[in-house]
């Protein structure tokens, strides 16, 4: 057996007619490299089945070509889409990517983040994370480049990229509204995340504005997960005057509390209707066909890479944070308070 010789960045020069410092600059990934004479040595180096030794690489760049990526729950169908998004960009760069769950857990954070850098990231993406603790914060500050998603500190500026929660929350409180809807019921998310406490604050804003019920029964704390949505459907099904319609702060609470509806005995959205957030692919089921806010969870994701990406070649001060619209989706679990022959809503 003829054993094939290994193709160097000397045969990837030579077939592409360019001097070997050319090839090797765009194969680094030199900024100031033309993108014709970039793209025209990837395809010959991929002609040639050349591969480049990682290790030579990052000595050469003084760089690891790895980033750290920081989940608060990757059993989550809304987790997919973010990693995802940080993964083409990762992709485009050649970088590897390291995915962590914290189950958001504050001791698995801290050591997953001491784990990072003991691999020498070159930076991390935070999603959905803890950012505020005297311990986060000295790991935070230790000099190597990071981002948060979804989740941000009132107390320090930090690179963010987040959806816009108080328009979300404004328009679907506003479709439920003109449906007829007055007593409004609301499952929040954790409220140590900035997120959650934005679309609580809407919440209650857009409640008061609308004239909706302004009862504190009217909003149940929970969790972005399914459990909490079937405690939330257990407990606003066993109101004397439950709501006509439940905001939820995830589909999966959504999905949580429709469970619990339905084996009460109510009809979605006859007897209640359900909003969630989001917008997993779940949600999109004939059989679930959720009403939702669609968060552009693939694009947040691209977005907070692709600004990792530039604090990495080039530190620099904290820009102004990047909030992606949200839209929101009507599906088949809004209506009318009085669709079926239900009782009209009162005030």
């Amino acid at each position: 057996m003829v054993e094939r010789k290994k193709v160097t960045i000397k045969d990837v020069a030579k077939a592409s007619g360019l001097a070997l410092s050319t090839v090797s600059n765009a194969l680094s990934g030199k900024n100031y490299v033309k993108e014709e004479t970039r793209k025209l040595v990837d395809e010959t180096a991929r002609k040639l089945g050349y591969r480049a030794s990682a290790v030579a690489r990052a000595l050469r760049m003084q760089r690891s070509f790895t980033i750290g990526v920081l989940i608060a729950d990757v059993a989550n169908p809304s987790s997919a889409d973010f990693v995802r998004g940080v993964e083409d960009v990762a992709i485009r760069e050649k970088c590897t990517m390291l995915l962590c769950n914290t189950d958001e857990d504050e001791e698995r954070q801290i050591l997953q983040m001491q784990t990072l850098y003991d691999r020498q990231v070159d930076g991390m993406v935070l999603i959905s994370q803890h950012c505020e603790s005297p311990r986060i914060r000295a790991l935070l500050d230790g000099g190597t480049p990071y981002v948060l998603v979804q989740r941000r500190s009132s107390k320090w500026k930090d690179d963010y990229v987040g959806s816009d929660n108080q328009e979300g929350l404004a328009e679907a409180i506003r479709h439920a509204h003109a449906l007829g809807h007055r007593r409004v019921g609301f499952v929040t998310g954790p409220l140590e995340s900035s997120s959650a406490r934005e679309r609580l604050e809407t919440f209650k804003q857009e409640s008061a504005r609308l004239k909706l019920s302004q009862s504190k029964s009217m909003i149940f704390e929970g969790r972005y997960t399914f459990d909490s949505g079937l405690a939330a459907g257990k407990y606003f099904t066993g109101m004397k005057n439950r709501p006509t319609c439940v905001l939820a702060s995830s589909d999966m609470n959504a999905l949580g509390f429709m469970q619990v509806a339905l084996e009460e005995g109510l009809r979605i959205p006859q007897d209640v209707s359900v909003i969630g957030l989001d917008d997993i692919s779940l949600a999109g089921l004939k059989s679930i066909n959720l009403t939702t806010i669609q968060l552009q969870k693939r694009d947040m994701g691209a977005a907070a890479a692709e600004l990792l990406m530039k604090r990495i070649r080039k530190p620099a001060k904290v820009g102004k944070p990047i909030i992606l619209p949200t839209r929101l989706i009507i599906r088949g679990t809004t209506a009318s308070p009085v669709a079926g022959g239900g009782k009209p809503d009162g005030n």
